[in-house]
């Protein structure tokens, strides 16, 4: 290989390098530009009327209610929220939102989320009550709502805040009951339920092995 054709490849291997570097950014910005998008659409949800608001069937009894509430976009695409709400104790457990999807992808996400939960209709007043009170009824026990709620609580804005006629009961047989799940800081809750109710005033179900709660 001649000194000439060893500048030449040198040159072409940088102008690859730079060629690399500057799709990667455009990526990079491209992705930022599609998250910023998104945002945006969920901060104005109110604007877009509702598609379809599910609850699942066996949330009373088990004290642990997954709403799923969509509203539809301009483009047909779909805004969601979800939102896993613990009426016994601890308000609103977890949640997630997102914006720009496609029906077929709204489909996908529903039946990996909710496996083999019966989800049934439920009117969208009736979910907000359910959400708020029981972030409400968990703030006085010491809990605050899973963070991503700064987010996906903008689905909900301008729902219906109508009187509905439910009878909801936050906490069981009239005190707080925590049913401790596998992800949950088990003794931290204790101690945050002792503090702030007292030792006496709630009842809890421990995981098994019973880690210890003093």
């Amino acid at each position: 290989m001649t000194i000439n054709q060893k500048r030449r490849q040198k040159t072409l291997l940088k102008k690859r390098k730079k060629d690399k570097e500057r799709r990667k950014k455009r990526s990079s910005s491209s992705g930022s530009s599609e998250y910023s998008h998104r945002v945006r659409l969920i901060k104005n949800a109110k604007n877009n009327p509702l598609h379809e608001c599910l609850i699942d069937k066996e949330w009373q009894d088990r004290g642990l209610a997954q709403i799923l509430l969509s509203r539809r976009q301009s483009n047909n695409k779909l805004i969601l929220g979800v939102y896993l709400v613990d009426i016994f104790c601890l308000g609103l457990k977890n949640t997630f939102c997102n914006a720009n999807i496609s029906m077929e992808e709204y489909q996908r996400m529903k039946l990996a989320t909710f496996k083999e939960k019966v989800l049934v209709p439920c009117p969208p007043e009736k979910a907000r009550r359910i959400i708020f009170g029981a972030i409400e009824y968990a703030g006085r026990l010491g809990f605050k709502p899973q963070k991503d709620f700064d987010l996906s609580q903008f689905v909900l804005k301008g729902l219906p805040i109508n009187d509905f006629d439910l009878t909801l009961e936050f906490g069981k047989d009239g005190k707080p009951l925590y049913i401790a799940g596998p992800d949950d800081d088990f003794n931290t809750i204790i101690k945050t339920l002792k503090k702030n109710v007292g030792e006496d005033n709630f009842d809890f179900i421990a995981p098994i092995p019973l880690g210890g709660h003093g």
